[in-house]
């Protein structure tokens, strides 16, 4: 388990990083510059925070409080660097030896060292220098580095953000085969959204130094506490209405005309709130079937913009004909978009699912 609270002050920057990590894969996930590898580095001892504490399966590993800062080869912490950061005049054993314990006996050292080889699918490219290795094989001598030293946390520093999509998926799921016997922590810094939601079961989101929110990766997408988190998780539909309650003594939502039922938190009071949902989450309605939906719009098709798999379609609720000016961004995969005969300028039913909207708490 993984427990800290960091406070770092730089020129134009404030970090101040609340975490709690169990076992297992964690996402810190937020745009460039937002304090996800200072988090790191500060985890890893390689830079020192001003304040705070951090805690490591409940040993201290920083206190500032109590002058505790343990250097980073005593800290039991594995750390992946950015396009691996091999050393180009070692070898790959040698790489390999450079993250064992200091003072490890020569003899001990050469078995982990074989050990890790095996484990890595290696053996035969003891000998061979980083330049002479695949991507794949980088990463695997990278990864081995970080854990040949029986670490109590893994932290790994955007590990494919310099590969195209295709090895990058590859050594994704290579990855995550060789992390899936792993007893630990694991801290994956991103910035890609879609890569923390295939590689961890939960996500931090950290903007402008401060984590924003924590949760299970769904709860993440589709429970958004505020607009920032909403805008980092392409919750693209950012609604502005009016909360009142309804004859029923329920809250409404009004928003261009039409009382929406919205599931979940109530409103703290009547008046202005932000809301949203997500694209894939607004719900196409067959015209004999708009009786049986809830929160139902009628719009016009201004705008789209065919991906392959699935159309966006711009959909406005009054009668302008301007593609630059839409009320609602929405999802659709393609085989729906063919059954239905969509396209640019046709009139949809739409519902709006009461359980995906969210009511978005201000940002602080």
């Amino acid at each position: 388990m993984l427990d800290l609270a960091l406070d770092r002050r730089l020129p134009g920057f404030h970090l101040r990083t609340q975490l709690v990590i169990g076992d297992g894969i964690t996402a810190l996930y937020g745009p460039s510059g937002s304090g996800k590898s200072l988090t790191l580095l500060a985890i890893a001892g390689l830079i020192r925070p001003t304040s705070g504490t951090i805690r490591i399966n409940g040993r201290s590993v920083f206190d500032a409080n109590a002058g505790i800062d343990l250097a980073p080869h005593l800290r039991r912490v594995g750390l992946v660097f950015q396009e691996y950061a091999l050393f180009p005049h070692k070898t790959v054993s040698g790489n390999l030896s450079f993250g064992l314990p200091r003072g490890t006996p020569k003899s001990k050292a050469a078995d982990r060292v074989n050990e890790t080889l095996h484990l890595l699918r290696l053996d035969s490219f003891a000998q061979h220098y980083p330049y002479q290795l695949s991507g794949g094989q980088r990463q695997r001598v990278a990864l081995g580095r970080a854990l040949i030293g029986r670490p109590e946390i893994l932290l790994l520093d955007e590990p494919f953000s310099a590969l195209d999509p295709a090895v990058r998926e590859m050594l994704r799921q290579e990855l995550l085969q060789m992390l899936a016997d792993y007893q630990g922590t694991i801290l994956l810094v991103t910035h890609d959204l879609q890569e923390a939601y295939l590689m961890a079961s939960t996500i931090a989101i950290i903007d402008g130094g401060k984590v924003l929110q924590m949760g299970t990766r769904e709860e993440v997408l589709h429970q958004p506490r505020t607009r920032r988190v909403a805008e980092h998780t392409s919750a693209k539909n950012i609604l502005r209405g009016i909360a009142c309650r309804d004859s029923d003594n329920t809250w409404d939502i009004v928003w261009r005309g039409h009382h929406l039922r919205v599931d979940g938190p109530e409103p703290s009071a009547a008046g202005e709130v932000e809301f949203c949902i997500r694209p894939e989450d607004v719900r196409l309605v067959w015209p004999d079937r708009v009786e049986r939906r809830v929160n139902l719009l009628r719009g016009r098709i201004v705008h789209e913009l065919g991906r392959g798999l699935d159309y966006l379609l711009f959909i406005s609720l009054t009668d302008g004909g301007d593609p630059g000016k839409y009320d609602l961004e929405i999802q659709v995969r393609s085989r729906l978009y063919d059954l239905m005969t969509l396209y640019v300028g046709k009139e949809v039913w739409l519902s709006l699912p009461p359980d995906r909207l969210r009511l978005l708490a201000p940002d602080e």
